[in-house]
């Protein structure tokens, strides 16, 4: 009967949060201490950075956690891009 490494699987889904985390700090930048005009075009720049480099980092370490961060990023930063700009 094989084992299951409860703890191995938790750490790597740390890389998640810490993406999570990265895409609300930018975003309560860009909505509350920056306030231009087309500030909206700044935040998905930045938006589309992370993802890129989050792809960049899913070839060279934890592939499957970094391609997992860059879809999180993708769909939840232009979302919310969107929507807290739209108010």
């Amino acid at each position: 009967m094989e084992t299951l490494k409860k703890g191995s699987g938790g750490n790597k889904m740390i890389v998640v949060g810490v993406n999570l985390a990265i895409l609300a700090a930018y975003t309560i930048y860009f909505r509350w201490v920056a306030n231009e005009e087309l500030i909206i075009i700044a935040e998905a720049f930045v938006i589309f950075l992370h993802v890129i480099l989050c792809l960049i980092l899913a070839i060279f370490a934890l592939r499957k956690e970094f391609l997992f961060s860059a879809l999180v990023v993708l769909l939840i930063g232009f979302s919310s891009c969107w929507v807290v700009f739209s108010i």
